[in-house]
């Protein structure tokens, strides 16, 4: 991974131009872990490698050693961003678990990136949809293809946040709104404006069949406004700003339930990075500066 996330542009006036550098550096830091003896890892994805496409990150997540080196070096620079990828991808593991045993008919990624689920889980008959920008879809698709990778049947969505009907789109691709649904919206929500993420939540509550599960997670307002204390997070602030892409949005502790209740979820947990990383067994090895929280809903009816 880089000492710094990158600095050109991803957007122009008229959406992303270009595959995402922020989910190539999110497949790094899974590649970093899963070289961890399988014993200790906090995630396992060996298919993250096949996505990096930098020759720094082939170099710095190859090999053990390199790969230690590259984490220490990582979560010294940007103390707690290891844990929100690792914890967070943790996180959705289990819900998807317990989703599918609870009978969900469709997943739906919001701004999936690399996301390497399809190739991973058994999602035992369930229809999974990748919702995100065509560049970055494009440009997995082409990883797929070149490694011989199976996607099973996966359904491509194209959006842009910000400009795109999340609604036309999804039913566009054949997604059921009158099945259950398990929905994860990460690492998007704080690069959007207010309005745009309060537009995607209301459309995937208006999408979304009764009993349906959202799974969403936000940055704290003081790194946004840049009031935190957090290194880390100041740092990175910083650094997405450079590269045109600043945080726009954030919630306090404790904003997330009304927020999601005005759209008709029912609030089951709201975590922080420090409270996830006590559930992680023998312990979380990387720093939990708690500028980041993780929530997970059910959409209201019956």
């Amino acid at each position: 991974m880089p000492t710094a996330p990158p600095t050109d542009r991803e957007h122009d006036s008229a959406g992303q131009v270009r595959r995402s550098r922020t989910a190539e550096i999110v497949c790094a830091e899974r590649a970093v872990e899963t070289s961890r003896a399988a014993g200790r890892r906090v995630i396992d994805d060996p298919y993250a490698r096949h996505f990096l496409s930098g020759r720094s990150y082939r170099f710095l997540t190859g090999g053990r050693l390199r790969a230690a080196a590259t984490r220490a070096a990582f979560d010294r620079l940007y103390p707690g961003y290891l844990a929100v990828v690792l914890l967070r991808h943790r996180e959705f593991e289990q819900a998807l678990t317990r989703a599918l045993g609870d009978g969900i008919e469709q997943v739906v990624l919001l701004g999936a990136g690399y996301d390497t689920t399809a190739l991973r889980r058994d999602l035992d008959g369930a229809t999974l949809f990748e919702v995100d920008a065509p560049p970055t879809q494009a440009d997995k698709r082409a990883v797929l293809a070149e490694h011989g990778l199976a996607d099973r049947g996966t359904r491509y969505v194209p959006c842009d946040f910000e400009r795109d009907s999340l609604p036309e789109r999804l039913l566009e691709h054949g997604f059921d709104p009158h099945a259950r649904s398990l929905v994860a919206w990460w690492g998007v929500s704080f690069f959007l404006t207010g309005p745009a993420v309060r537009r995607t939540l209301s459309d995937v509550a208006t999408l979304t069949a009764p009993g349906s599960r959202l799974l969403f997670d936000y940055l704290d307002r003081s790194v946004v406004d840049g009031t935190t204390s957090y290194r880390g997070a100041r740092r990175a602030a910083a650094a997405v700003a450079r590269r045109g892409e600043p945080y726009l949005f954030g919630l306090g502790r404790g904003e997330a339930p009304p927020l999601l209740a005005g759209f008709g979820f029912e609030v089951e947990s709201e975590s922080s990075m420090t409270e996830l990383a006590r559930r992680v067994p023998g312990g979380f090895p990387y720093s939990t500066d708690d500028f980041f929280g993780v929530v997970a809903a059910r959409r209201a009816g019956r």
